[in-house]
């Protein structure tokens, strides 16, 4: 049996990962079992010796997905871009990072986000998932807001420097209008952004699967790509990277409703 895990900070209790893997996994006839792990930030190097060894592969969650990559043997070429790294492979030992995030909202708001002005509400791992996306998607401009203001400019810096795109940083409180807005914090119960004449909404946070940002984008006619849409994306992606196969997200999808208690 191969063994898979998600590492970060409370996710034995929270995350839906488990659920929606084993169900995939059941699925496709595959002999294999998913665990989450908390894994402290001073833990980090410890997990990632014992995964070498015991694990086929493993999701990378809040607050590991940037420092993560220097425990690795390698990043493929996309990850090492976004600067992030949510997916890792064991083979032969060796530890190979990946980022399925900003594969999923590629594929899942890509075509909104081409042309547009989008908007990225964070400034962490999966904000450079998102930013990645819309550059990959031909974005007109990206704005990246964050609470801490520096912080957002300099991942804008770091972003229009390497890949010649139109990206600035700004606070949370001064984002404006945009084509697309991505929610890329751990905040739900907050509006924290105007939707008003948006293509798209995009969200990370899955529990609960009904923000206050998602229900201001379904109030406004607002396209919405919710968070257990992103995760069972992603996570379809990663098994695909593990275990290359085709897994059925509709069997995902259920297992993470499920979970959160949703019918």
């Amino acid at each position: 049996m191969r063994l898979f895990a998600v590492i970060g900070d409370r996710v034995r209790r929270y995350s839906a990962s488990p659920a929606m893997h084993n169900a995939s996994f059941k699925s496709l006839g595959v002999d294999a079992y998913f665990i989450a792990v908390d894994v402290p930030k001073h833990g980090l190097s410890c997990f990632v010796d014992l995964a070498r060894f015991n694990l086929a592969g493993f999701n990378v969650t809040i607050p590991h997905k940037e420092e993560i990559a220097k425990y690795l043997d390698g990043v493929v070429m996309e990850a090492r871009a976004v600067g992030a790294v949510n997916t890792v492979k064991v083979e032969r030992n060796l530890l190979v990072g990946y980022n399925t995030d900003y594969l999923a909202v590629y594929r899942l708001a890509g075509r909104y986000m081409e042309g547009g002005r989008v908007l990225v509400l964070g400034a962490g791992g999966a904000a450079r998932a998102a930013v990645y996306a819309a550059v990959k998607a031909g974005a007109a401009e990206v704005v990246v807001a964050n609470r801490t203001r520096e912080r957002a400019e300099s991942l804008a810096k770091e972003f229009s420097e390497r890949f010649g795109a139109r990206i600035r940083g700004v606070g949370l409180g001064d984002v404006g209008r945009a084509d697309v807005v991505v929610n890329a914090t751990p905040v739900h119960d907050t509006v924290l952004a105007p939707l008003d004449g948006a293509r798209a909404y995009v969200e990370f946070v899955y529990n609960p699967p009904k923000t206050a940002m998602v229900e201001l984008a379904e109030e406004l006619g607002v396209a919405v790509v919710d968070g257990v849409d992103i995760l069972v994306e992603q996570g379809a992606a990663a098994e695909e990277i593990w275990l290359g196969v085709k897994p059925d997200r509709s069997v995902m999808r259920r297992a993470v409703l499920e979970f959160l208690g949703v019918k």
